[in-house]
């Protein structure tokens, strides 16, 4: 399922961006809160990764988190270089991008009643916490 794969890529981009971010954070608190929003991603990716079918070529496909992930994971880079308010605000607009990929795949008609349940039981709800987490720092 395409994009079940999309959405794992996402999530790998995710993961690389936080990496990214954690090894520049100069506060622990900051880092454990940011360290425990990280493992929900890959916790993501892992639920995902069982509704991409047995298709061996679509979660090969999602092995990578593609350009987006390079894209993403240097402006969390170039942002920390600039402080941690600036990566986390990177961070932020990272989050922000999920929030809409999940609701935008609730609105295909296509997608399997068990993928529909789990976005919208544990993984958009996941991702919004994560957006209100994120931005409390920012406030």
């Amino acid at each position: 399922m395409k994009e079940v794969s999309e959405l794992i890529r996402g999530e790998m981009s995710a993961v690389k961006s936080f990496d990214t971010v954690i090894g520049k954070m100069r506060e622990s608190q900051d880092r454990e809160t940011l360290k425990s929003i990280r493992d929900d991603h890959v916790r993501a990716i892992d639920t995902l990764k069982k509704y991409a079918g047995s298709d061996d070529s679509v979660v090969r496909d999602a092995s990578s988190s593609g350009p987006w992930g390079n894209f993403a994971s240097a402006f969390a880079g170039g942002a920390s270089f600039f402080g941690d308010k600036v990566a986390i605000k990177a961070l932020k607009l990272g989050e922000e991008h999920g929030v809409s990929e999940y609701r935008e795949l609730l609105k295909n008609s296509s997608i399997s009643s068990d993928v529909r349940r789990v976005i919208e039981t544990e993984l958009l709800p996941q991702q919004e916490k994560h957006l209100s987490t994120i931005s409390k720092y920012l406030q």
